[in-house]
């Protein structure tokens, strides 16, 4: 007997992108879906093309909510899941025809094993840019150093590209609060991983709007500088092994707030960039030696002790040039 798939799908105002979504989760090879279609209060025509989708597939549920973010959409379709595992698409992305087939075979039959496939960025035009992801064959890794990739930035945090085991994720959500929402879920559901199994193959298609990949300035940077510092503490309670790629991925993420925070906001009154030049201050000439800490970072990082305002310009006039 198969196992059923629950492939959740928030949709927010993408009607443009949203029936590729659909149809590529439609053709997959692996047929035992349930496709939860979560309508996160859109303004466009977004709920009726879902609505329209139930009528043509029974394995399709719509659910309709007032707007609460992506967060709070994965949230109500995990309360709504039936399926005996675990799948992310967002509504503008589109995967391989074969991708749950793939992620399925590939997982095992332990509750604790995570099943994980390749990605690609893809603009517009159709062009792809390859991920720089260092698992690019079928192998398997441990949670820990899973986890130190992620400290490192190298490691794959999206939900999107993997397949859990319900009872894995058990009463976990995510975080409504805060953007960067998958790498706090990660780090939660570590504890419980076993081992993440990577597919050696490319299944999950990222689509990139032009111009999404400019420093813009909003609250996802300000929620990457506030999860850095829980993170930090989670991974010294947790993982204390990991101490100093912890506080090298911490001093990143507060070196990259302060050179993107625009001048308007940096001023005292902003808590967060307070905290960020607190934190920079505090812990950078402590983590000199921080062999995880690369040298071009620790000379920002001394720069900004003296001098954030002018770094943070020059930063920001030479990436919009």
């Amino acid at each position: 007997m198969s196992k059923k798939i629950s492939v959740i799908v928030p949709v927010y105002n993408t009607e443009k992108y949203l029936r590729r979504c659909v149809d590529s989760i439609l053709k997959q090879t692996y047929s035992d879906l349930e496709i939860i279609l979560v309508d996160d209060g859109s303004t466009d025509s977004s709920g009726k093309i879902c609505d329209e989708y139930a009528l043509k597939d029974e394995r399709i549920k719509v659910i309709h909510k007032p707007n609460g973010g992506l967060s709070s959409a994965r949230n109500a379709g995990l309360d709504a899941a039936t399926g005996d595992y675990i799948g992310f698409v967002d509504s503008d992305d589109h995967i391989a025809s074969d991708m749950y087939m793939q992620l399925i075979q590939n997982i095992g039959e332990e509750k604790g094993n995570i099943s994980n496939i390749m990605y690609v960025r893809e603009d517009e035009e159709g062009k792809t840019f390859a991920s720089r992801v260092p698992h690019n064959k079928t192998e398997t890794i441990k949670t820990f150093d899973y986890i130190e990739e992620l400290l490192l930035h190298m490691g794959d945090v999206s939900v999107c590209t993997k397949l859990f085991a319900k009872e894995l994720i058990g009463k976990l959500r995510f975080n409504e609060n805060v953007l960067n929402e998958d790498l706090l879920f990660m780090m939660q559901l570590s504890e419980d991983i076993n081992e993440i199994r990577f597919v050696g193959e490319i299944g999950y298609y990222y689509f990139v709007r032009n111009g999404s990949t400019s420093s813009g300035y909003g609250k996802a940077v300000i929620d990457m500088q506030k999860n850095s510092v829980w993170v930090l503490d989670y991974i010294l309670r947790k993982y204390p092994q990991l101490k100093n790629q912890a506080r090298r991925f911490a001093l990143y993420q507060n070196m990259a707030y302060v050179l993107l925070v625009p001048c308007e906001s940096a001023k005292k009154e902003n808590e967060t960039y307070v905290s960020a030049l607190k934190f920079i201050r505090k812990n950078t000439l402590k983590n000199l030696c921080n062999k995880y800490l690369a040298f071009k970072n620790k000379l920002i990082l001394l720069g900004l002790m003296i001098m954030p305002k002018i770094l943070a310009k020059r930063y920001q006039r030479k990436h919009r040039g």
